[in-house]
């Protein structure tokens, strides 16, 4: 039951309803896992298991976590924004908000 591609659904933490795969069993008593969820080790008894199996190497990176789980039919919540990201687009908000009050004064 607890093997390398098992999609099961959290039900403790903050993380509580989120879709994850196994990536790596550690022992009998906790799991590696990551999907919709932070990778993380984690307490079996901590998920639900659904029978499906994904197809995943062990250790898979994020990326191919969430492809396999796409493939599979099951729908995922968008990924957050990384910092580096949001820095960026603060930058080009502000650009675009400089060109609107310079265009203001031409008027």
């Amino acid at each position: 039951m607890i093997k390398v591609g098992r999609v099961c659904v959290k039900i403790a933490g903050r993380e509580a309803g989120r879709l994850c795969v196994i990536v790596d069993v550690v022992n009998d008593k906790f799991v590696i896992i990551d999907g919709d969820v932070k990778r993380r080790k984690c307490n079996i008894s901590h998920l639900d298991f659904v029978p499906v199996l994904v197809d995943i190497k062990k250790n898979a990176s994020r990326d191919e976590v969430r492809e396999a789980l796409k493939k599979a039919g099951f729908k995922l919540r968008p990924e957050k924004k990384k910092k580096e990201e949001k820095k960026e687009t603060k930058k080009k908000e502000k650009k675009q908000k400089k060109k609107k009050e310079e265009k203001k004064k031409e008027k």
